[in-house]
């Protein structure tokens, strides 16, 4: 429970949150159709891991003092929030037609999702670290609502492209 003493520069922490928002876009390109790079696990970890990462650091960003079994706990919590919302958005969007669109519309779709995701999640998570030390109970709910605006996002992306 003890809070790390070590002092975090916001500049670094803002410059790492675009540094991994530009990897995901640079990746998702990479993994275009007839792509030497193209794979299905790159694009699930672009799409969905990496948000967890970038929200993760715009938590500690904000949050001071870091408590790093909050971060360990808002990491669960963002991965059962993906396993949800990836599970609910696949059943919402299951009536859409299955016909592929061409790599422009992919390519589109998944950046889309991408930063929904990242959205979704790094938007509550930061929120929650910055509230922290003045307001628990906000940073207690805009930690426990991330799941839910992940999910609206994500399925307004998914049922619009």
């Amino acid at each position: 429970m003890a809070a790390s003493t070590r002092t975090r520069d916001a500049r670094t922490l803002s410059g790492v949150i675009v540094g991994l928002s530009v990897l995901g876009i640079v990746l998702l390109v990479a993994n275009i159709p007839r792509s030497p790079l193209r794979s299905g696990t790159l694009e699930l970890f672009t799409i969905f891991a990496l948000p967890l990462v970038i929200s993760l650091v715009a938590y500690v960003r904000f949050a001071e003092p870091l408590v790093r079994w909050e971060v360990a706990l808002l990491a669960v919590w963002g991965v059962l929030g993906i396993a949800a919302t990836a599970f609910v958005g696949f059943l919402a969007t299951m009536d859409t037609p299955g016909s592929y669109p061409g790599a422009g519309v992919e390519l589109l779709r998944n950046i889309a999702m991408f930063v929904s995701v990242a959205l979704g999640l790094g938007l509550p998570y930061g929120v929650a670290g910055k509230f922290r030390r003045e307001r628990p109970r906000r940073t207690v709910v805009s930690a426990l609502v991330a799941p839910f605006v992940l999910l609206v996002l994500f399925i307004a992306v998914t049922a619009s492209i």
